[in-house]
C-alpha cells in the first residue's frame, strides 16, 4: 500500500469528530459479548478466552487488580498473578450468572460463563437460544445488530447475509457523509468517493481549528488536525502535555473522558481500570459511550500502520477496525502515514 492518502478506519473517513466516530469502531455490529473478565484478560496464550494475549496492561494494573480481588501478591510473578486473577474473576462472574462452579475446571467454567452471557445478549435482541451453540448465537447476534444498523440508515435488509449488509452499510454511511460535506457522488466508485470524502472532512476540521491547508498534502493536514484535537481536549481536561508524545496525551484524554462519563452515569470508578470502566459504561449506555469516545473505544483515531479491513475480531472480542483503503478494495485495510 502507498502512503499518499492517510490510512484511517472507515470511521476516520466518515467523521473526524471525536478524533473519529462510527459504529463500525465498536461493538454495535460485532459480537458485543465481552464481560469484565474477557476485557481484563483476553486469552492467555490461547487458553480460556482466545488468542489475543492475556493481559495488555502493566504491572501496576496487575497488582492493583490482584489486591482488589483479595489475592496475595507477595513473591508471585505476573504469570502466576494472571492465572489467579483469571480464576477469581471467572468464578465471580459465574456466581453472578447463577452458574455452579463446584468440580469444574477453569476452561469449562469460562466457556459456560461466555455462553450464558451470549444467551442473555441474544434474548435481549429477541433471538431464541434453545438448542443453539455459541457460534450460531454469535452469528445471529451479529446479523441482528447489522440489520438494526442497516434499517437506521434506510438500507434494505431482506435476504441479505452479514457480509452484504456490512458492505451496504458502509456504502450508505459514505454516501451520507458525502452529502453532509457537499461532495458529489455522481459517477464515482467507492474508492474515489472515499478519498474525496476523507479530504473534504479533513479540510473542514482544519478550517474549524484554524489550521492552514495551503501547500500541504492531505496526510499532513490530517495529522495536524489530530494533534490539534488531542491538545485541545487535553487543555479542557487540564492534562499536561509537557514532554509527552501525542499518542500518550490522547490516551490520557481518553482515560479522563471515560472517568467523567462514568461519574455522569453513576458508575463507580474506585479501583477500576479504564478498560473495566468502558465495559461497565458500555453495558449501561452504549450509545453515550459511542458519542463520547467514538473510535477511541477500540484504539483511537486510526493513524499509523496496522489497520484491519475486516469486521469483527476474535469470537466474543471487540472486533477489528474497519480500514478504508484508498487503493484496491474500497473497504480494504487502513494505511499508515
Amino acid at each position: 500500500m502507498k502512503k499518499s492518502v492517510i490510512g484511517l478506519s472507515i470511521a476516520g473517513v466518515l467523521l473526524l469528530g471525536g478524533y473519529a466516530t462510527s459504529s463500525f469502531a465498536n461493538n454495535t455490529i460485532t459480537n458485543g459479548t465481552d464481560s469484565k473478565v474477557e476485557n481484563f484478560m483476553w486469552g492467555h496464550k490461547g487458553k480460556g478466552f482466545g488468542e489475543r494475549g492475556f493481559f495488555a496492561g502493566n504491572s501496576e494494573e496487575l497488582l492493583a487488580k490482584a489486591k482488589e480481588l483479595g489475592i496475595d501478591t507477595s513473591g508471585k510473578d505476573a504469570e502466576t498473578l494472571i492465572e489467579e486473577i483469571k480464576e477469581v474473576m471467572i468464578k465471580n462472574e459465574a456466581k453472578k450468572l447463577g452458574i455452579e462452579t463446584t468440580n469444574k475446571d477453569l476452561n469449562t467454567l469460562a466457556q459456560e460463563v461466555r455462553l450464558a452471557k451470549i444467551k442473555n445478549e441474544a434474548k435481549d435482541l429477541g433471538i431464541k437460544t434453545d438448542g443453539k451453540d455459541e457460534q450460531t448465537l454469535h452469528e445471529e447476534i451479529r446479523l441482528a445488530k447489522l440489520t438494526k444498523e442497516a434499517k437506521e440508515l434506510g438500507v434494505t435488509t431482506e435476504n441479505k447475509d452479514a457480509q452484504t449488509l456490512i458492505k451496504d452499510i458502509r456504502q450508505a454511511q459514505l454516501y451520507k457523509k458525502a452529502k453532509e460535506l457537499g461532495v458529489s457522488t455522481d459517477g464515482k466508485d467507492l474508492t474515489t468517493l472515499s478519498q474525496e470524502v476523507f479530504t473534504a472532512a479533513v479540510k473542514q476540521e482544519a478550517k474549524k481549528l484554524g489550521i492552514s491547508i495551503e501547500g500541504k498534502e492531505i496526510n499532513q493536514i490530517a495529522q495536524e488536525v489530530y494533534t490539534a484535537k488531542v491538545k485541545k481536549d487535553a487543555k479542557e481536561f487540564n492534562i499536561s502535555i509537557d514532554g509527552k508524545m501525542i499518542r500518550e496525551i490522547a490516551e490520557e484524554v481518553k482515560e479522563k473522558k471515560v472517568e467523567e462519563l462514568a461519574k455522569e452515569l453513576d458508575v463507580s470508578t474506585k479501583d477500576k481500570t479504564t478498560r473495566e470502566l468502558v465495559d461497565e459504561i458500555n453495558e449501561k449506555d452504549s450509545d453515550k459511550l459511542k458519542e463520547v469516545l467514538g473510535d477511541d473505544l477500540f484504539g483511537g483515531f486510526g493513524f499509523g500502520k496496522g489497520g484491519h479491513g475486516q469486521h469483527g475480531g476474535s469470537k466474543g472480542g471487540p472486533g477489528g477496525s474497519h480500514g478504508q483503503g484508498p487503493e484496491g478494495s474500497p473497504f480494504g485495510g487502513g494505511m499508515g502515514i
